[in-house]
């Protein structure tokens, strides 16, 4: 169970600094505690999510951040609608997973997906709304660098690693009181 907790604590979201706050960090070690009893309880391979986490960081984290809260994103939304260049490279990856999910939402369906997509990403596959390729590009072919168990453990990662769908973090961009959120956010 240490173990278990231990690589809870290693993969705890980065929130973005400032006073607006969703959750506190005591709010947020309990949830993701209660995320791990939960994989626990459902048979999830805390291994094979090491695994993957490992190759996130590794080949992923350059470009993809593991997490962006709300109000991170609603200040990238912002910039990009000014006309500016994003301080990210690529989308969050908890909004990848949502978004992948919200199209595959079976698990190995999920994986494979994510498999073919990395090895051979092209915007026909995509899934992300066309703003976000007009912004980020296409992403290159990290996939072609690692091994089938290193692509199905980041994979097995992603899909384990977030739960909020994408419907639900739609809701959350939309700032407080305004609309349904952005447009080509939406979908």
């Amino acid at each position: 169970m240490r173990k278990v907790l231990a690589l809870a604590l290693l993969s705890l979201p980065l929130f973005a600094a400032g006073e607006k706050r969703e959750k506190t960090q005591e709010q947020v070690k309990e949830q993701v505690k209660e995320q791990v009893q939960e994989r626990v309880r459902t048979g999830v391979n805390e291994e094979l999510m090491k695994k993957g986490y490992e190759v996130f960081k590794k080949h992923c984290q350059a470009c993809h951040v593991e997490y962006a809260s709300p109000e991170k994103m609603r200040e990238i939304v912002a910039i990009i609608r000014s006309g500016g260049k994003p301080p990210i490279a690529a989308p969050p990856m908890n909004e990848v997973a949502a978004r992948v999910k919200h199209f595959f939402p079976e698990e190995e369906d999920f994986i494979e997906f994510v498999v073919d997509y990395i090895t051979e990403p092209s915007r026909e596959k995509g899934l992300c709304k066309p703003k976000a390729f007009e912004v980020f590009g296409v992403m290159p072919p990290i996939g072609k660098s690692l091994s089938e168990e290193e692509k199905r453990a980041v994979a097995y990662w992603m899909y384990h690693r977030y739960q909020e769908t994408w419907e639900e973090m739609m809701r959350h961009h939309r700032p407080q009181g305004k609309g349904k959120g952005p447009k080509w956010m939406r979908e």
